[in-house]
């Protein structure tokens, strides 16, 4: 990870989801029937007490999503870990993804997290909703 993701990071962490602008976006984008590549993203949970960033690479072939989460130790053993990894498989339908991320252990973390979203217009964003357990909240991810 480099240092420019960081301190992206760390902005987006301080900012509203509603408020984020996507100010350049690369000139090999892809299109919106496919998520392969990497997203920037963050969540926040329903009581707003959770929220974090993230940057998640996927591969896509066919339906299925297969890919990988960094995110910043917002709740884990930060003394074990700086970041939290985890694997993600999902399936896509339409414009609609549906994906688990599963923790890797790092911080102490191991759990399952379920995404819903819906990929906007234009193809480099999505929206919706997580559960884990009994938490719930919104994400949103970006090209």
């Amino acid at each position: 990870m480099r240092l420019s993701r960081i301190g992206f990071a760390f902005l987006l962490a301080a900012s509203p989801i509603s408020s984020w602008v996507v100010v350049a976006a690369p000139a090999y984008a892809q299109s919106a029937a496919n998520l392969s590549g990497e997203w920037q993203g963050a969540y926040l949970s329903s009581d707003g007490t959770d929220v974090n960033t993230f940057t998640v690479t996927f591969t896509q072939i066919g339906k299925r999503v297969t890919g990988s989460v960094i995110e910043l130790n917002a709740f884990g053993d930060q003394s074990a870990a700086i970041f939290l990894t985890s694997t993600v498989t999902g399936s896509m339908d339409g414009n609609n993804v549906l994906f688990t991320k599963t923790y890797d252990g790092s911080g102490g973390v191991s759990h399952s997290v379920v995404y819903r979203g819906e990929i906007q217009p234009g193809g480099r964003r999505v929206r919706g909703t997580f559960q884990a357990d009994a938490a719930t909240g919104t994400f949103e991810m970006a090209r």
